[in-house]
Order: structure tokens, then C-alpha cells, then sequence
């Protein structure tokens, strides 16, 4: 019979093939395992006053499989066992003790890519450290910028303790509360966005640190200082990677990165961060999917390569999917300005417009801007173009704009690239730039037999209102990730698929795509965002382009031949 092998020889063999290369794995991981070893040597020497307990590791280690069950997924009422890279944090941060006995490590940085069971191994540390972690009356907290966020940890616990009788029967599982009776210990979700005052953390798990921003900070460093009076306090922060806007992220995972290479000295931070070397590049057509193990090191068990390869797939054949990828998959901070398009390409896209009177349907959208910006619609003509699999129609898209400015802006209009745009007749400069947009879009909406108008209410109310008095039909379309993500994305795959035509006459319009980035938010909503330097980059007539399609996804379909010309 084979016996099986302690945690101690497993945790010795995770160590051994990171060092050897039998396990993939960046640079940061390859230091965190250097600076075990190094510690480990340490043991003993006038200046590390720490001591490796074994017995209390595995303890720690055994309390996953030996107590807990995971509650979803094809793994859903098996033992939790740990897998290499897990089982190795947990050695870490309960083997390692102080003089006076308590926990030597007070603080973990963790980031990995996304479906590397992330959530899971936290519901089981939580509940780890609010019933086993010998302190009364223990408070571990879930915090999040939002209490949805907070909760998901939180109900993995509750649904990890329900598929766990052995320890469950010691725990009150209510809405927002689990309850262990005999220490008089908790655990609770808390977002920065209810009252967080008078708590007293014995652990705090911050989930997906990058989506932190500055009004966050408050709420991050009252949870981080209300441990005071705690033996042992552990804050955890479990986080992918992060756009630039991640401030805290970006302090906290640099400093991370300084500790594990031995920048810095701070004996009481355990971190490991798992992400792409800055020489992998994914889009690469030579690249091997189990390079991503250095970003996912639950390759093969908790994310599959074929998930990884059809999400590489999209990626390479979708521009907007690429910082996605890197960052969500590679763990690589990205900058949340991704371009939409760029020169080749809308080149490529561009040509003269075919007779709308075969349009299977035109749509109008519209962006005002502010007093220096354009004030602009766009019209977006629909063609079917194909059929699908399943004989539903499959469209092709032409688009061009009209823009307008006031006379009083504070733009020198004499200076490029404004006055070639007015001298060509593409930008209209008129004392009321507003009121001209709108007799001129009305005068279109009727000469092509537009229905549908995209527009912002926020700025564009009154006009909805007019336009409604004409017959028209507005569409709501707020400027925010929800509402843009669905035209953008299909969108970019109009480029892919060559089904995107702008007029190639419009240069204000090409001018205006090539200025326009892409803001990306924390679930992966992308919405159009101007570029660094506003000021002269002006995306007004683009993103009433976008507008204009959303308008014709909506509108049915005419008859041919039936437009007013």
C-alpha cells in the first residue's frame, strides 16, 4: 500500500518543480519560493526571531479535506483538497510563529487570474480562521467595495458549511451573518458602502483589491487599523490585476513584488502574485496555452485549457477582447484606455456608401457635448449581409456624421485640424449649434425614414422632446458601461468580420474613432472614454456613431425601396 505523502512532502515537492521548471511560473512566484528557503536557513540566526512550526502547518493544511466540502461545480460534496499553490500559502501562514507563539505573518497579498478558485479557497481560510484559529470571540470580515461583492466569499462559506455536517452543526448560518456558538465567533460581509464603525477584526479579507479607488481608502484603512487589540490579527488581500485607475492595488501589489524580492524588509507580508512574464505574449501564434500555468496555477483542475484557449481565440480575433485577456487571464495591469480602432484598420473599413434605399433599416444617434466640444448625430444605415447557421440574418453596417460648433467657443478654429474640417464643409460653425443639429437631423430622419434616435437623456432631453413631437421615436442611451457594452462589442466584431463601413469622405468622423479609447470597468463593460489629451481629441461624432447603431438594432426592418429620397 502507498503511503500518502505529508503536507510537509508535497509542500517540499511544489517548491522543487517551481525550481526546476516542471511547474511553469513567473518570476514573482520563482521569489516567493527563494525567499521560503532563504527564511527556512534563517531559523535560528540572532536576526530572524521566527521558527518554522511543522505540526501547526499541517494541522492547517489537513483542516481543509478532513472538514470541509466544496458546495458547487463538478467538485461540488468532494473533500476540499488543497491543490500545490494553495496548500503552500496555508504551510506559510500558519507554520511560520513568533517568539511569543502567535502568527508571524499579519498580512497576505494574493493575485491570480480569474477561475483559479479564488472565492473558494477564501470561504475556506474564513472559515478556518473564525472557528479553528484559537480566538474567542473571532470577527473575520469580508470586505468589498460593495456588499454584493463582500457576499460572494460570504455565501461560499454558507454553502461550503451546509455540505459540511462535521463542522456545520457548530455554526448559525443566517443572511448576513455565520455564527460559531462555542467561541462566540463570526464571520460578515461588509462593503465600503454601509457603516463600518466600531468593528474589532481578528481577520479581514479584501476581495478583488483593484476595483479599490481613492473614496474607497477610508474604508480600507479602518478595517486594516481596527485590529489592535488582536493577538494575531491577518488581513488578506485577493485580487486580479488591475487597470491604472487600481491606486491601492498598484501600492499594495508593488510593495508585495519589493518584500518577496528582498527590496524590502518586512518579515510580517506573505505574498504571491501569479501572472505572465513580461516577455509571454499571448497573441503570439507560436504561444503554448500552458504557459498561462504561470498566471492560473489551477491549470487543468479548476480552469481548463480549453476554456483559456477559446477565450485566447476571441481575443486574438477581437481587439476589445485583448486587455480583457491579458488582465483577467494573464494577471497583467492593463491600461483601462484601450484604442477602438486603429488607422489601418478603419482605412481598410472605410469607402464610398452604397444607395440607402436598400437599406434594411437606418437608425440616428446623438451626442451634444459640452460648449467646446462637437455637437454632433450620426446616421447608421443596416444591410443584411448573410445568413447564420440557423438561417437569422446576419447585418452589415454604414455609418457617417454631421457635426456642428459654436461660434463662441474658445477654440481657435484657425488652427488644424478644426480648420480644414470647416473649410471642407464636415464641421458647421453656427451661433446656435444645438438648434441647428436638430432641424438638420429632423430633415434627414424624414428624407431616409429614420424611426429610432439614440440619445443621451442627460443632456438631450429637451431634444428627445422635440424630436418626439416630430414623429420620432427616442432611444435612452446614458453614457455608461451598461449601456454602450453590448453596441461595442458588436461593433468590433463588425471590423473583424469586415461589416463596418464608414464613409470614406467623413474625415471628422475617422478623426474621431482614432481618438476614441475604451474605458473598461471591473466587470468588463466598456464604454467610450476620450483620449489622454481631451482637449484636441474630440470623439463626439463617434460615439454618436455608436448611438446610431444601437438605434438600428432596434428599428425594424423596412421594405426595400421605401425610403423618402
Amino acid at each position: 500500500m502507498i503511503r500518502a505523502k505529508t503536507n510537509a512532502e508535497q509542500v517540499e515537492d511544489y517548491a522543487k518543480a517551481i525550481e526546476t521548471g516542471e511547474i511553469l511560473a513567473c518570476k514573482g512566484i520563482k521569489q516567493a519560493i527563494e525567499r521560503y528557503r532563504r527564511d527556512i536557513a534563517a531559523v535560528g540566526s540572532a536576526k530572524f526571531p521566527y521558527t518554522f512550526h511543522a505540526a501547526r502547518a499541517e494541522i492547517a493544511c489537513d483542516f481543509f479535506p478532513a472538514l470541509l466540502k466544496h458546495s458547487i461545480g463538478e467538485y461540488a460534496g468532494a473533500s476540499f483538497h488543497l491543490a500545490d499553490f494553495q496548500r503552500f500559502i496555508v504551510w506559510n501562514l500558519f507554520g511560520w510563529v513568533r517568539d511569543d507563539g502567535t502568527r508571524r505573518f499579519r498580512k497576505m497579498f494574493l493575485s491570480v487570474a480569474r477561475k483559479n478558485g479564488k472565492s473558494t479557497f477564501c470561504a475556506g481560510l474564513a472559515i478556518m480562521l473564525a472557528c479553528a484559529d484559537g480566538e474567542a470571540g473571532a470577527q473575520v470580515f469580508i470586505g468589498a467595495t460593495k456588499m454584493d461583492q463582500a457576499k460572494i466569499i460570504f455565501q461560499e462559506s454558507g454553502r461550503m458549511l451546509r455540505q459540511s455536517p462535521a463542522i456545520a452543526k457548530h455554526a448559525t448560518i443566517l443572511k448576513d451573518n455565520i455564527g460559531f456558538g462555542v467561541s462566540n465567533s463570526f464571520i460578515r460581509p461588509l462593503g465600503s458602502d454601509k457603516p463600518f464603525d466600531g468593528l474589532n477584526p481578528s481577520a479581514v479579507f479584501f476581495d478583488e483589491l483593484h476595483a479599490f479607488k481613492p473614496h474607497n481608502r477610508e474604508f480600507f484603512n479602518t478595517m486594516v487599523t481596527g485590529s489592535g487589540s488582536r493577538r494575531q490579527p491577518l488581513q488578506i488581500a485577493i485580487t486580479t490585476a488591475s487597470d491604472e485607475k487600481g491606486y491601492l492595488y498598484h501600492e499594495e501589489a508593488d510593495y508585495c513584488r519589493g518584500v518577496v524580492a528582498g527590496e524590502f524588509n518586512d518579515h510580517a507580508l506573505f505574498g504571491m502574485i501569479f501572472e505572465l512574464d513580461e516577455k509571454d505574449d499571448p497573441f503570439d501564434p507560436n504561444f503554448d496555452v500552458q504557459t498561462l500555468k504561470k498566471s492560473n496555477p489551477g491549470l487543468n483542475v479548476s480552469v481548463k485549457p480549453e476554456y483559456l484557449k477559446a477565450q485566447l481565440h476571441e481575443a486574438i480575433n477581437k481587439p476589445a477582447a485583448k486587455n480583457r485577456f491579458l488582465r483577467y487571464h494573464g494577471n497583467v495591469c492593463v491600461s483601462s484606455l484601450s484604442s477602438v480602432i486603429n488607422l489601418e484598420d478603419y482605412d481598410t473599413a472605410a469607402g464610398e456608401l452604397s444607395d440607402w434605399r436598400e437599406a434594411d433599416a437606418i437608425g440616428a444617434g446623438i451626442d451634444l457635448g459640452g460648449r467646446d466640444d462637437l455637437c454632433s448625430y450620426a446616421l447608421a444605415a443596416r444591410f443584411k449581409h448573410s445568413e447564420d447557421k440557423d438561417g437569422r440574418p446576419v447585418y452589415r453596417y454604414e455609418v457617417k456624421s454631421v457635426s456642428f460648433i459654436g461660434s463662441d467657443c474658445r477654440r481657435d478654429l484657425n488652427l488644424e485640424p478644426f480648420a480644414g474640417f470647416v473649410r471642407d464643409g464636415l464641421l458647421n460653425v453656427t451661433a446656435y449649434p444645438v438648434s441647428a443639429l436638430q432641424e438638420r437631423l429632423i430633415e434627414d430622419c424624414l428624407h431616409y425614414g429614420v424611426e429610432y434616435v439614440a440619445y443621451d437623456p442627460f443632456s438631450a432631453s429637451q431634444l428627445s422632446e422635440n424630436l418626439t413631437g416630430e414623429g420620432l421615436k427616442p432611444v435612452k442611451c446614458p453614457q455608461s458601461h451598461l449601456h454602450f457594452n453590448e453596441v461595442i462589442e458588436e461593433f468590433f466584431q463588425q471590423i473583424v468580420d469586415g461589416r463596418f463601413k464608414p464613409d470614406v469622405c467623413d474625415r471628422i468622423l475617422k478623426w474621431a474613432f482614432l481618438n476614441m479609447g475604451m474605458d473598461e470597468n471591473a466587470k468588463g463593460q466598456k464604454m467610450p472614454t476620450k483620449g489622454k489629451n481631451a482637449e484636441d481629441q474630440k470623439i463626439d461624432p463617434g460615439v454618436a456613431a455608436l448611438m446610431a447603431l444601437k438605434a438600428c438594432k432596434v428599428a425594424l426592418p423596412k421594405t426595400t425601396g421605401s425610403l423618402i429620397l
